[in-house]
């Protein structure tokens, strides 16, 4: 029984002092420098402008506040480390942080001794600076790479350079009969598209009869735009419309077809993904896509026997009451009628139309 007992406190014993020599061990938590102003954050936020890596994306830098965040970090015997530098997701908006280097940049501000990107998201830092001053430090360093990026940014192509690729297609498109460019009326132009499409150059094909006009457009061209002036990576997408005529007249030399349209009200139109901005890959997208729609659109009676066939559950380009509008007054009396069988929670619009046209 006794030497039993004296095991057992000879385990009791071992154990306390294990426990006491490694709190022993544990590195003392150094102590912070105060603040080196009231809101450090604040002071660099106030100077700061940085430039969106996407096209037509707007920052605002008090987000900036969340999006890098700092906490306190226990010592340990990995490099000394006693701050958390937390990296949000949309930082992505900045910087690409690992690309760009947002270590090195870090490792460069002031009051900070060593950082270890341990992940995409984390960042350890050995600083005495006060918590707030390393928030400061991080966005000073997530700003400077903003300012001098190693990846290349995605930004809008120059409007010269989408009118050179519309001359090296211009051929192509000439060939299927889209033989020049149309002139938008004001309360028409840019009016059915998001706010944030890049327009560009666009190819037209006159359907006179019908006075309908079909345009092939190379819209939003994007490209990634290296520190040297080159842009790779250069991708466009191909728009359809098909849209009322509201006048033909003579025309000046530059016109190839001899006659000058202006665009009325838009009947339909369709967008694909965006494609490689070269000459084979535009015309392989207009032999795919654009000219079957284009070639089952040339005239009125075409483009309503397209709604009039998606019924009863499905109106391609618009709402049915929409389309059967546009049918009415284009004098397909019995396919507007059809249509507005099929116009469900639309009933005062289709009403309207009824009354507008005496169906």
């Amino acid at each position: 029984m006794v030497p039993r007992l004296m095991l057992a406190l000879g385990v009791i014993v071992w154990a306390v002092i294990m426990v006491l020599l490694t709190r022993r061990r544990r590195p003392v938590q150094p102590e912070r420098l105060p603040l080196a102003s009231a809101d450090p954050v604040a002071e660099v936020l106030a100077d700061a402008r940085p430039v969106s890596r996407f096209a037509g994306e707007q920052l605002d830098v008090n987000d900036l506040r969340w999006m890098v965040s700092v906490e306190e970090l226990e010592l340990t015997d990995e490099g000394g480390c006693n701050t958390v530098v937390g990296l949000d997701d949309t930082v992505s908006s900045y910087a690409e942080v690992y690309d760009d280097g947002f270590a090195d940049a870090l490792s460069d501000q002031p009051g900070i001794e060593a950082v270890d990107h341990a992940d995409r998201e984390v960042v350890l830092v050995r600083s005495l600076l006060s918590l707030p001053d390393v928030q400061a430090a991080a966005i000073r360093a997530l700003l400077a790479i903003n300012a001098d990026p190693q990846v290349p940014r995605e930004r809008p192509m120059p409007a010269a350079a989408m009118n050179d690729l519309a001359d090296s297609v211009a051929g192509i498109m000439a060939g299927h009969g889209f033989v020049g460019r149309l002139r938008m009326s004001p309360e028409h132009d840019q009016s059915y598209f998001d706010a944030h499409d890049r327009h560009g150059p666009s190819f037209y094909r006159l359907c006179a009869q019908d006075r309908l006009v079909q345009i092939i457009g190379l819209r939003s061209g994007i490209g990634y735009h290296n520190s040297d002036g080159t842009i790779v990576n250069v991708r466009v997408r191909f728009t359809i419309e098909v849209v009322e005529v509201a006048a033909i007249g003579a025309a000046g030399s530059s016109e190839p077809d001899g006659c000058q349209v202006v665009a009325g009200e838009r009947i339909l139109s369709a967008a694909y993904d965006p494609v490689p901005a070269k000459v084979e890959s535009i015309e392989h997208m207009l032999v795919r896509k654009a000219l079957p729609l284009c070639d089952s659109t040339t005239s009125r009676a075409a483009i309503v026997d397209r709604w009039v066939t998606g019924l009863p559950w499905h109106v391609p380009d618009m709402l049915s009451w929409q389309a059967a509008d546009i049918a009415a007054r284009w004098g397909f009396r019995k396919h507007a009628r059809d249509l507005l069988k099929h116009t469900p929670g639309r009933h005062k619009q289709a009403a309207e139309v009824a009354a507008r046209h005496h169906l």
